[in-house]
């Protein structure tokens, strides 16, 4: 076995640390007897010849090996190693520059996948239905599939193989897969699978099977579940009517039914803006029942269901008066729901918590829904304040880093902030708060305002120790005192210490303007005139050109590197972008056609650049027309962007309107990457930001007559 391994030049291939030596020896290991050692060897594969979906040319090279494992009856993992293989050519599971080489090395072997199918053991069995799905196998493959369809008795493998020739040929896997939607678990759920994939309905005949394969799909598992998004489910993609009368099938049985009815109608609401408003009425009963499971499913559900949930916040505030100690428990998510609404039904919960010694999982939360100012939740947050910093030092410590702590005074701090000179009253707790939460306080004190001048000579003492926690201060007392002279001398000093900085801190310098400019010739080392090989040393070289500009007034020192930062495109190309919109647009014309090339880009990373590039193309005054679609074709993609939204808004062309009106009346989410228990609250957000990106375009077309 792997006869030819040392013929291959494996330091000359790439992997995800670079050069791959490597990779012969954990592919030996991969066939090693002792099944821990090769356990350890599918961990090193899965971390650097295929890394988090991933491929790369040592991985096209190494795929006939991984066949060949595969195909080894004394080999461990083998179920695993056809995994893998399967998602090599799964459009959903792999990407990579390789990608075209790893398929077509997948494709030349898909033959000698097809014994596979015929393995003893059943997992290896169910696996190579994956991958023979994605081997492009053609009409073998699916002659294949259709005999050992005839012969195969585990069900598991079953749906494997429905799934599988619905995807190799689905005139022939598409009526199995009608027929099958009654056959034993979890067959149901593979064919209901296989045929919304294709666009077909499920029978309606066939739902009460599929209800109660539904309620046991947890307990389906294997290399196509592995496959599966989190978008995938079956509930969430049946039509309305549909996903209603299974839901509703769910909810007549047992309590592990109306936990999956709960669950399911989490899984739509994720999906479909109105499933969340239809899921509220199935909500209420559920968080009436007497099983505490159940309610702790339907809390869960109504955290997925976003703003919708806004009529069942009398049912949540009574359950968020319960114990916080389960982190998934009723409770915590009951608060955690009421913090989103920024209903004022939270804060007797947050008290009775506080009371009991107890700190909610929700107040990280607090920080970016900050709820209403009210004069007692003032005197709650000031008091839980002063209690948290009756602390140990052990958790003092944790808490002075630049994100806080989630159970430290951080989020609290970020309310009072939040409200700005309302929270004067809490000036002293504050202050107090200074040296275990340098990052937070002076931030919070400084959208105070005028009211906290009180609090300078601690700033001032601030501002005098080593590390950025002082450039906070600093830029405190900026704000405060209108005295820039703390801010630059801090940043000298952290400068001529070679202090690493972050571009967010460097950036607070900026906000000095000419009274910087004595830190040019310190920040020339930045402006190479070269991309940094990293990006937050990108980051860096454009937060330092801001510094530069703001200081000077100059582009020449900083145009060869910003050029360069956009040249290199991704994330950092974006920073470079927003500092170029900033800019006189006399000053932009050099910039126009990379800026051009961002814009137009559409692949992953390099998007990221998009909307900033769009606003400097926009000031350098390209034409509105040119950009209207790619900004709406940047909104729908699976982040969506507010900033993109926000630059429609301002450019002021009517004829944006029916694009965001489209994005705003549809009813598949638009938001679908990013923090998982946020995309649903993230999504209402950006469908009201589209409602007044409208309305704001129809009231400026009426005042100035345009018409697009």
């Amino acid at each position: 076995m792997l006869k030819e391994l040392d013929a291959i030049n494996w330091e000359g291939l790439r992997g995800a640390y670079g050069p791959a030596g490597d990779a012969a020896e954990i592919l030996r290991r991969l066939a090693s007897p002792d099944k821990g050692v090769a356990g350890e060897a599918l961990d090193e594969f899965f971390s650097s010849i295929w890394h988090q979906g991933t491929v790369y040319p040592v991985t096209a090279v190494a795929v006939p090996f991984i066949v060949e494992l595969a195909a080894g009856r004394a080999v461990h993992h083998r179920d695993a190693l056809c995994f893998a293989l399967g998602a090599f050519g799964d459009p959903n599971m792999s990407d990579g520059s390789a990608l075209p080489a790893v398929r077509a090395a997948l494709r030349a072997h898909s033959d000698s996948l097809l014994p596979l199918l015929e393995d003893p053991e059943e997992a290896v069995r169910e696996a190579a239905t994956y991958v023979v799905a994605h081997s492009g196998g053609g009409d073998k493959a699916a002659s294949a599939l259709v005999a050992r369809r005839e012969v195969e008795d585990d069900p598991r493998v079953q749906a494997g193989i429905v799934l599988s020739l619905c995807a190799v040929e689905p005139a022939v896997g598409l009526p199995v897969a009608e027929a099958a939607v009654q056959d034993p678990f979890p067959v149901p759920l593979a064919a209901a699978h296989a045929l919304l994939d294709a666009g077909r309905a499920v029978p309606g005949e066939a739902l009460e099977h599929l209800a109660a394969a539904i309620g046991r799909e947890a307990e389906w598992s294997g290399a196509w579940t592995e496959s599966f998004t989190r978008f995938d489910g079956v509930i969430e993609r049946l039509d309305a009517v549909a996903a209603r009368t299974v839901v509703t099938m769910m909810g007549t049985g047992s309590a592990q039914s109306r936990v999956r009815q709960a669950e399911n109608l989490a899984r739509r609401s994720r999906a479909s803006r109105s499933a969340a408003r239809e899921s509220v009425g199935h909500l209420r009963e559920l968080l009436a029942d007497d099983d505490t499971g159940v309610v702790a499913a339907a809390v869960a559900a109504a955290a997925d269901a976003g703003h919708a949930v806004s009529s069942l916040a009398p049912e949540l505030a009574h359950l968020a008066l319960g114990d916080v100690a389960d982190h998934r428990g009723p409770a915590n998510m009951a608060i955690a729901v009421l913090t989103r609404l920024r209903d004022d039904r939270v804060i007797p919960a947050l008290s009775a918590a506080w009371e009991r010694g107890q700190s909610p999982d929700a107040l990280r939360l607090l920080g970016d829904n900050i709820p209403s100012f009210d004069p007692d939740l003032l005197t709650v947050i000031r008091d839980r304040l002063a209690t948290v910093l009756d602390a140990s030092a052990s958790e003092r410590d944790q808490w002075a880093t630049p994100t806080g702590w989630p159970d430290g005074p951080a989020p609290l701090i970020a309310v009072l902030g939040g409200w700005g000179p309302a929270a004067a009253p809490a000036l002293d707790v504050l202050v107090d708060a200074l040296p275990v939460a340098p990052h937070a306080v002076p931030i919070a004190l400084a959208a105070i305002g005028p009211a906290a001048r009180d609090a300078e000579a601690p700033l001032r003492a601030a501002a005098d120790v080593d590390g950025l926690p002082a450039l906070r201060a600093a830029d405190a007392l900026r704000q405060l005192c209108q005295d820039p002279a703390p801010l630059v001398a801090v940043a000298a000093g952290l400068l001529d210490s070679g202090h690493r900085f972050t571009d967010w801190d460097l950036n607070l310098v900026a906000e000095a303007g000419p009274d910087a400019a004595s830190l040019v010739p310190r920040l020339r080392t930045y402006l190479t005139g070269r991309a940094a090989e990293t990006y937050p040393d990108r980051e860096l070289q454009v937060a330092a050109a801001r510094v530069v500009w703001r200081a000077v007034g100059g582009i020449d020192v900083v145009a060869p590197t910003l050029d360069a930062v956009l040249r290199a495109g991704e994330r950092s190309a974006a920073r470079a972008a927003e500092l170029l919109a900033e800019l006189p647009s006399e000053l932009l014309g050099a910039f126009v056609p990379v800026l051009r090339d961002l814009v137009e880009r559409t692949e992953p990373f390099h998007g990221a650049a998009r909307v900033p590039a769009a606003r400097a193309l926009w000031r350098a005054g390209a034409a509105t027309a040119g950009l209207v679609p790619l900004l709406l074709e940047e909104i729908a993609g699976p982040w969506g962007s507010f900033d993109g939204v926000d630059l429609l808004a301002e450019m002021g062309d009517a004829d944006a309107i029916p694009g965001l009106r489209a994005l705003a009346e549809r009813d598949t989410r638009v938001v679908t990457s990013g923090s998982w228990d946020s995309l649903v609250w993230e999504d209402d957000t950006l469908r009201r930001r589209l409602l007044d990106a409208i309305t704001t375009l129809q009231i400026m077309s009426r005042s100035t007559g345009n018409r697009g």
